[in-house]
């Protein structure tokens, strides 16, 4: 076990005082990871309910994991919205690394998306548009505090709806790498939006504002792709419009 950087990790301990297990009341498991599992809990010194992240950062991770774990966690110090996880602390015991994160457990997006699913219906186009909204306004500040998110939207909270057990694995970076950027992330952002289990976007259900925006968002070229602020005010225009019919 490599435990030359066991010091720069330990620096994470001290944040808000979540620093002690016995602080804490674990109350059920509620998702797993490769190398983590995360389970519902209460801080005990005011009654918080928390996600408590327990991460075998020492046992399974080799060091370069270690170290992107921590440069996750500073990532996610830098993040303040509403619609964004919010993380409160980080700590070692136990040989784990334990991670107290905002607790959102009213479910997540695709369980929505799977109840819609079910029934054989659409999702209603109001509600594409109000979550639509949500994600872009998460992913504005992201990039404004130069932070991106890779390929999956789970780190987002979505009207207090998120699972909160995929912080941590290799979705965030900062904006350096050639191979991503704004333009990646509304690619990422619209194909979760289009990839609903449902055939491409059908005219008869949904505005051509929507299919356009779509269609723009996911072009090949990502020089010819809308930047988020782009997107997020016609998003905010056409959810405005959708509220008043």
């Amino acid at each position: 076990m490599d435990l030359t950087d066991r010091p720069s990790i330990l620096k994470i301990q001290q944040d808000m005082g979540y620093n002690n297990l016995a602080n804490f009341h674990i109350e059920k498991k509620i998702g797993r990871g490769q190398f983590s599992e995360v389970y519902r809990a209460t801080y005990m010194l005011d009654h918080t309910p928390v996600a408590l992240k327990k991460v075998q950062i020492f046992d399974l991770m080799d060091a370069k994991a270690r170290q992107d774990c921590i440069k996750e966690i500073d990532l996610l110090k830098q993040l303040n919205h509403p619609n964004v996880i919010k993380y409160h602390a980080s700590f070692i015991e136990e040989n784990e690394l334990n991670i107290v994160l905002e607790l959102a457990d009213a479910g997540d997006l695709s369980q929505m998306i799977k109840h819609f699913k079910k029934q054989r219906r659409l999702i209603p186009e109001k509600t594409v548009w109000k979550y639509f909204v949500q994600l872009c306004s998460a992913l504005e500040h992201m990039h404004s505090r130069r932070v991106m998110h890779r390929g999956t939207l789970k780190f987002f909270k979505l009207t207090r709806r998120l699972e909160p057990n995929v912080l941590l694995s290799k979705h965030m970076a900062a904006l350096q790498s050639p191979f991503y950027g704004d333009k990646m992330n509304l690619y990422s952002l619209c194909k979760k939006i289009e990839q609903c289990d449902y055939p491409p976007l059908p005219s008869d259900h949904y505005s051509e504002e929507l299919r356009k925006l779509v269609d723009m968002c996911i072009n090949p070229d990502p020089e010819k792709r809308p930047d988020i602020t782009y997107v997020y005010g016609i998003a905010k225009h056409m959810h405005a419009l959708t509220i008043a019919n």
